[in-house]
């Protein structure tokens, strides 16, 4: 024969099921609002109320927002800076300054290529960035690719 249970032992199980289904349900209707900040744009994206209707965005202000402008300075072997930062869906502008010699500045994954330059021109280049990962450009002209003259380009 199985012993009966008492109806005193079985008061904490279900003591202990009610508070749980209390404070379960307590969360699941007291969410907090979550904010959230891109440190890129500077976008602020917060929880609307069902009145409100949130302000269009523009297609140019979206642009200006996405847009990385840098000066890269070509010498002998060497780019200065030698490292970009983007993030994916980014418009990339490279203004490639030859400081001295004859040089050029290429990104095949992006298919992004100055003409080659003489010492004291400037040529631009612009691509978007459509996938993450680190990418070598460097300067096609003979062997300065051979010689150390690489950056890289690093996407999020």
């Amino acid at each position: 024969m199985e012993p009966e249970t008492s109806k005193n032992q079985k008061f904490p199980y279900l003591a202990l099921l009610l508070i749980l289904t209390v404070v379960g349900v307590y969360f699941l209707f007291n969410k907090p609002s979550t904010t959230a900040t891109d440190t890129n744009t500077a976008n602020v994206q917060t929880t609307v109320d069902e009145q409100e209707e949130p302000e269009p965005v523009t297609e140019e202000a979206t642009q200006i927002q996405n847009e990385v402008k840098i000066v890269i300075e070509g010498s002998p072997y060497k780019f200065s800076p030698n490292t970009i930062m983007a993030k994916v869906g980014d418009k990339v502008t490279v203004e490639f300054k030859n400081v001295e010699g004859i040089h050029d500045f290429k990104i095949d994954e992006f298919n992004a290529a100055t003409k080659v330059i003489q010492a004291g021109e400037t040529d631009t280049v612009s691509f978007t960035v459509d996938k993450a990962g680190v990418f070598e450009f460097y300067c096609s002209v003979g062997e300065h690719r051979k010689m150390g003259m690489v950056g890289t380009l690093k996407v999020e």
